[in-house]
């Protein structure tokens, strides 16, 4: 944005205390770093609705339709290393703590056989591989994913630079959010007669 143009989200009085008319009554917009911040993850929100539909209809249409969303990813994550991953490394990849739903959904890969699970000898801890099935699978969808994404995005000016950039962003955001939710555990939950002495 040039020195010219006007930030439509800029606050204009003289206290720099009021927000603009479109978002004055948002409870989550109450000054500009407010509003900028929910913009944010409503666009976050919406663009991972967005993913999540291209990611299923691509599948659909590499072949594999019967795959779930949060299966196929996993698949797409097994499949990314040379090596058999424990449910706890996939889950740290993806930064996800309910182990036990991905467990249930690495089974049902594993009944599809699109992976195979093995536990070594002396140790209780299961470890998972792609298939030459799940490897097709994940080629197929790559090659329809080249043709219809990637070919698409490179129309973007410098895209690599701003994915890496936005990449980069989201890193740290995501380091953010966790702390977040770590602190508010903390804290104890707010009782209905505090909140009305809060608003009063």
């Amino acid at each position: 944005m040039s020195h010219t143009e006007k930030d439509p989200y800029q606050l204009t009085s003289a206290d720099d205390q009021a927000v603009d008319w479109a978002h004055s009554n948002w409870p989550l917009g109450k000054d500009h770093h407010d509003i900028i911040t929910t913009e944010f993850e409503w666009a976050v929100m919406r663009f991972f609705s967005a993913f999540e539909r291209s990611c299923l209809q691509l599948s659909v249409t590499a072949g594999a339709r019967e795959l779930p969303f949060q299966e196929l990813v996993l698949l797409h994550v097994v499949a990314m290393q040379h090596h058999p991953q424990t449910s706890q490394s996939i889950a740290r990849q993806l930064n996800r703590d309910d182990i036990q739903n991905l467990q249930y959904a690495l089974r049902k890969l594993e009944k599809r056989g699109l992976i195979t699970k093995c536990v070594a000898e002396r140790s209780k801890t299961a470890h998972y591989a792609i298939t030459a099935a799940g490897r097709e699978a994940v080629g197929f969808y790559a090659q329809i994913r080249a043709q219809l994404l990637t070919g698409r995005t490179e129309l973007v000016s410098e895209v690599d630079a701003k994915l890496k950039e936005a990449t980069q962003l989201l890193s740290v955001l995501t380091g953010i959010y966790d702390d977040v939710a770590r602190v508010a555990a903390t804290y104890s939950p707010i009782r209905s007669d505090e909140i009305e002495s809060i608003q009063r």
